[in-house]
């Protein structure tokens, strides 16, 4: 047990130092045109565990590990949470244009492959004639779990329409209705006999924002309210951290309820209360490579 923390603890330092030491020398931040688009919306292209405006540039890829742990209020025994298992994403995206990403990742539950596109419709110009940054996002995931479900039981969908506006050079919000759905869903009785029935599709709107501390750091907000039906048993999801900027990588320290690592999985599977204290401790590593 021992052995598996430190060698968690380990590859997160060593992935911090290695990006920290090469990060002033890489991919250096430029203000737009004053007539062009506006410059970073958001830091990187997810807000914390969903998606935001922010695409990539043509010909950029963009690497991305994700790990969220155990609950970290059940104390000392496991340290926080940090022994317990844990959902690891890594992933890839890649500009086709400055407006049209493509990507897929594979995450340890359910061992999971997602399949995702972003566009950007409007862009947010910084003599305001367009107020709003517009994209659409789309999201496919496949379970390749070995289970004995047919294909089709295994495949899952998100779409998200995301709104956002750089108030400031401290400040972006936004909104993004997002529709979910599970081709495959259970009835099934827990513990006490209750029947525990799940859905088929959720309509959720998430909010979120980034709030600069420093020139490198900003406080970050998630939350996804579901507006739906909804299956038995979920909460809605929220999460609070930390965007920590260097150069060419930005890391994402956060708490959240959710270990889920698509949108359909954060807004239809998660089941813990951030204010009953189930939070865990979890991060984002995103590193940025131009060709």
């Amino acid at each position: 047990m021992i052995s598996r923390l430190t060698s968690r603890i380990g590859i997160f330092l060593l992935l911090f130092a290695a990006c920290a030491s090469s990060a002033y020398a890489q991919m250096p931040r430029e203000r737009a045109n004053q007539d062009g688009p506006v410059d970073e919306v958001f830091w990187a292209p997810s807000l914390i565990l969903t998606s935001n405006v922010t695409n990539l540039d043509k010909n950029n890829l963009d690497f991305t590990i994700k790990h969220a742990f155990g609950i970290a209020t059940n104390g000392a025994d496991d340290l926080f949470g940090l022994d317990a298992a844990a959902n690891i994403r890594f992933g890839l995206d890649y500009g086709i244009t400055d407006r049209f990403s493509v990507g897929f990742g594979r995450s340890r539950f359910d061992k999971l492959y997602d399949f995702r596109t972003k566009v950007n419709v409007l862009r947010q110009t910084q003599d305001d004639r367009v107020p709003v940054e517009l994209a659409l996002m789309g999201n496919a995931g496949i379970m390749t779990l070995k289970n004995g479900f047919d294909f089709n039981d295994r495949l899952s969908y998100a779409t998200s329409l995301m709104i956002a506006r750089k108030f400031s050079d401290r400040m972006s919000l936004q909104i993004a209705p997002i529709f979910t759905h599970f081709n495959l869903v259970t009835i099934e009785r827990d513990a006490e006999e209750n029947i525990v029935r799940e859905m088929h599709e959720h309509l959720a709107v998430a909010f979120g924002g980034q709030f600069g501390l420093t020139e490198r750091m900003a406080l970050i907000v998630e939350y996804i309210p579901v507006f739906s039906d909804r299956s038995d048993g979920t909460q809605d999801a929220l999460s609070i951290g930390l965007d920590i900027e260097t150069g060419g990588h930005v890391f994402q320290l956060f708490f959240t309820t959710s270990q889920g690592m698509t949108e359909q999985h954060v807004i239809a599977r998660n089941v813990d209360q951030f204010f009953d204290g189930d939070f865990r401790f979890g991060f984002n590593v995103h590193r940025v490579f131009s060709f």
